[in-house]
């Protein structure tokens, strides 16, 4: 008798529940009422705000088709990306904003994944006059991803004009999608034209730019965020103690909103309380490792850099500079300025 084998089923896809930031007030706009539309999706209402929640991409694409449908409004993706609230991409990111030009900057974005995931992913393409970055989708969906998509392409065209201080010039907006009602007022945001039914979703802009320094530059901790962003890279595939995986994920994630026990959680393919369970058995916990995470990083760039007090609290994730002394004080026993003054090499 042949032995058969039940085919294994993948765990579905998700994506952080920070693509709905904007939903609300994109509604507001239109007069319309999300309810139906989440419970379409299964989605519960709080997971709206609550961004550090995950959810499965194939609910979020379904809620904003069936939002779309309802209200009319074609371009709903569109809407709600430019209500969200400025991204922050953990020591990425940071990378980024160090970087010298616009061009280094775009090479380590992608580099480092921070434009891509396991549904989608970025490419920068060239040719004599134009640089693009062209998005393409791995998986295939059951429904339309028109608003997923052009949701993605403007978070996007936020963030690069952001980086640039809005000088880098744009020259075109392609997307798979045909022309939406309200077509004006995409080109109205953009600020250039905006093709539709073409080949792939892409943001054009002029190759030149790939030089424009960024204002925020600063050679030396760009260095040193990418020898330690480079060291977690290479250390991915390394066989690693229990606890040594959970500061891999807690060091991809710092300074980010993810860098909490949901998220590293997620990321292990655990339940946060099974990760904990597992942590106190071996006499630690994830508050633990996570301070622990926070006090040597924050040694290492006050020991290695010139980063100013204010940046690196940014970059570790605290609210301000108030709190980040504080909990450096509580940790060490000095504040963040008498450690530097102590430790940094003459």
């Amino acid at each position: 008798m042949p032995i058969t084998h039940s085919p294994q089923i993948s765990p579905p896809l998700k994506m952080s529940a920070q693509i709905l930031l904007g939903s609300q007030d994109a509604a507001s706009e239109l007069g319309i009422e999300l309810s139906p539309s989440l419970e379409i999706a299964g989605i519960e209402p709080d997971q709206l705000t609550d961004a550090d929640q995950f959810i499965p991409v194939e609910s979020i694409n379904r809620f904003f088709n069936d939002v779309a449908a309802r209200s009319g409004c074609d371009h709903f993706g569109f809407l709600v990306a430019t209500k969200q609230p400025p991204n922050r991409f953990a020591r990425v990111g940071q990378l980024v904003k160090f970087a010298g030009t616009l061009g280094v900057a775009i090479e380590d974005a992608l580099r480092f994944s921070l434009l891509n995931s396991e549904y989608s992913a970025w490419y920068l393409e060239q040719d004599d006059q134009y640089a693009a970055l062209v998005r393409k989708t791995n998986v295939r969906l059951p429904e339309s991803t028109r608003q997923l998509t052009i949701l993605a392409v403007t978070l996007v065209y936020k963030a690069l004009h952001s980086l640039s201080a809005g000088k880098l010039n744009f020259v075109q907006i392609h997307l798979s999608s045909g022309t939406p009602m309200n077509r004006a007022r995409m080109e109205s945001y953009f600020e250039v034209p905006v093709l539709f039914n073409q080949v792939h979703n892409a943001i054009v802009f002029d190759r030149r730019d790939l030089q424009l320094p960024i204002p925020t530059a600063d050679a030396q901790v760009y260095e040193l965020i990418k020898q330690q962003l480079t060291a977690i890279a290479d250390a991915s595939g390394v066989q690693k103690s229990f606890e040594a995986r959970v500061v891999h994920e807690i060091k991809r994630s710092l300074g980010s909103r993810y860098d909490n026990l949901i998220f590293v959680a997620e990321q292990m393919g655990l339940h946060p309380r099974r990760l904990q369970r597992d942590l106190q058995a071996r006499g630690s916990s994830f508050q633990a490792l996570l301070k622990q995470v926070k006090v040597d990083t924050a040694m290492d760039y006050l020991q290695q850099s010139d980063i100013s007090i204010s940046e690196l609290s940014d970059f570790l994730g605290y609210q301000n500079v108030s709190a980040f002394s504080r909990a450096f004080k509580r940790d060490v026993g000095v504040s963040p300025d008498m450690w530097k003054k102590a430790n940094k090499p003459a």
